[in-house]
């Protein structure tokens, strides 16, 4: 089934919330006199060379090394554009990790989450293929967290909403945090590219999902180096990281042995679009600058382009829309029929999605546009209600609007804002997650979880002023896992403090052995999905149960309307 996305203006598509040294000096270690041996702890040697990082404390002696920074494929930039990521260039000199690497380029002009309106002061460039890396301050094998940031595959940088993942490293886990390309340049597919690819590249499109392969196969190479085991690597993403995940679970040829399990937030997988879909799509988006066919003209002019001109047309068009798309050599199946198989790479799936996911995009559009909340528009009248949703929703249309509006009846909610965010919430997050766990769940333990702390920290004060109330809204969750212990005890009551305590431990616990109930007994018991249906993780952390899908109470494809949703 194809599920239609909302239709929405781009800088909506592009939102995502960002929820949020002292160098040490390089030893020389050229000699092979033992006195000229480092004592820096955090200095490691990598396949390129030497690097060093930082020994941090939170004040209690607890001691976290964090190495910022750090590359793992060269400049993307000229010749390296639209191709394939290549491995960095040995270094002779020591190369200091302390200060975080650029973020990969993307449009401010179109969104104020773009990193630089989210985080300021970030830098961009094309040569933005680097890696953060956090570890325990003592030991090694520990098991590794690869972060993949949201965005929409348009925005965001891996050090955002990870910028000190210290709880999870108190664990004993080894974070990571990845850069992957954006926008047109990570996800442009054309025929004069694909014309053009080189023998082990065939195809065009899906440069970000490279790169995030080639930050894995980096990984796999180095991480012992910085205490971390190789043979045990989670993935987790949120969002468009998510989406992300279930592409690499798919390219299963190209991934498999390069992590061992995922944890998708919000990240359900929608369709894929053929290489030919694609690169018409392409050729279509860039007539305005480049020749549409497959000449290698073409494909110069694409790689010519400034990078102005670039990010100037892909603001321009409010159509535009980063993809992961069927590609030879790099992803041949749709993750549709990976799950189905089970013909993925991943031997335990931890997947969910919050409750109140859309209030976050209705919300955004009241506070970008300043318009009035749609309480207010529609004013009670179902006609009006109706015509909303099929201009809003894809997945509405004339011929089954009556039968939403019978599913979502307005006097049923608080305000129309809310009704509204509830048909974004089911048929764009809640239920394609569905059915990517449940067809996940028919190969491997898959353990699902329905986010619902309607009380979660708003991601920025301006959120106060408009409607709907954002609850448990989209990326409300991330700062629960890797939020700072400073940002919990500075911004989450007492009752999402616990519950941001229970979460990180169960996400640990899954990392460390592909259960997320910890050993100890001291959290209620996650059982899978077969077993449980969806564990309801809300504060106080003491009310955390499993929502059944089985028994006992409406489930969760009944309480979402999931089979109309999904046509089943």
């Amino acid at each position: 089934m194809r599920v239609c996305i909302a239709r929405m203006p781009k800088a909506l598509r592009l939102l995502i919330v960002s929820i949020f040294v002292i160098s040490l000096p390089a030893c020389n270690n050229d000699s092979n006199d033992s006195s000229s041996v480092s004592t820096d702890p955090t200095e490691v040697t990598t396949s390129e060379g030497v690097i060093t990082g930082v020994l941090v404390s939170d004040g209690n002696g607890t001691e976290m090394k964090q190495w910022l920074g750090v590359p793992y494929g060269q400049s993307t930039e000229g010749a390296n554009r639209f191709r394939a990521p290549q491995s960095p260039e040995p270094r002779s000199d020591v190369l200091q990790a302390t200060e975080f690497g650029d973020a990969c380029p993307q449009t401010p002009a179109q969104s104020p989450f773009a990193i630089q309106s989210s985080n300021p002061g970030s830098n961009t460039s094309e040569d933005c293929l680097n890696l953060n890396i956090y570890a325990p301050g003592e030991g090694e094998n520990h098991p590794v967290v690869v972060w993949i940031h949201g965005g929409s595959l348009d925005t965001g940088a891996g050090f955002q909403s990870s910028a000190k993942p210290d709880r999870l490293v108190k664990e004993g886990i080894v974070v990571v945090a990845i850069n992957y390309r954006l926008g047109v340049l990570g996800y442009l597919a054309h025929p004069a590219l694909t014309a053009t690819s080189q023998t082990s590249e065939k195809g065009s499109g899906n440069y970000g999902l490279m790169d995030q392969i080639k930050a894995l196969e980096w990984l796999q190479a180095n991480v012992a180096e910085f205490g971390g085991n190789p043979n045990n690597v989670t993935l987790v993403g949120e969002s468009a990281g998510g989406f992300s995940i279930k592409g690499l679970m798919a390219a299963n040829d190209r991934t498999d042995g390069l992590f061992q399990r995922v944890i998708v937030q919000s990240g359900p997988s929608f369709f894929q679009e053929t290489p030919a879909e694609a690169e018409q799509r392409g050729a279509g988006f860039m007539a305005s600058l480049c020749a549409g066919d497959s000449s290698p003209e073409a494909a110069e002019c694409l790689r010519n382009l400034t990078l102005e001109q670039l990010l100037a047309l892909q603001a321009g068009d409010p159509e535009f829309g980063s993809e992961i798309v069927q590609r030879p050599g790099i992803l041949e199946q749709t993750v549709a029929a990976a799950l189905a198989s089970g013909q993925f790479t991943a031997e335990q799936v931890l997947e969910g999605s919050n409750r109140d996911e859309w209030r976050l995009f209705v919300a955004a559009e009241q506070l970008v546009s300043g318009r009035n909340s749609l309480e207010d528009i529609l004013a009670g009248n179902s006609t009006a209600y109706r015509q909303e949703l099929i201009r809003r929703y894809g997945s509405v249309t004339e011929t089954n609007a009556d039968a939403v509006v019978d599913l979502y009846p307005l006097n049923s909610y608080d305000n129309a804002d809310i009704a509204v965010s509830a048909i974004g919430t089911d048929s764009i997050f809640s239920c394609p997650g569905f059915g990517n766990i449940a067809a996940a769940a028919q190969h491997v333990p898959v353990y699902a979880y329905e986010f619902a702390d309607r009380n979660a920290p708003l991601p920025s004060s301006l959120f106060a002023t408009v409607q709907p109330a954002l609850g448990a809204a989209h990326a409300t969750e991330i700062p629960y896992v890797f939020a700072s212990q400073a940002e919990l005890d500075a911004e989450f009551s007492a009752d999402s403090a616990t519950l941001a305590a229970t979460m990180v431990r169960y996400w640990a616990a899954f990392a460390q052995t592909g259960n997320p109930t910890p050993s100890d007994g001291t959290l209620p018991a996650w059982l899978s999905f077969v077993n449980q249906g969806y564990q309801s993780l809300q504060a106080p952390a003491e009310n955390t149960g499993p929502f059944s899908v089985l028994s006992g109470g409406p489930t969760f494809n009944e309480a979402r309307n999931c089979s109309f949703w999904l046509g089943s």
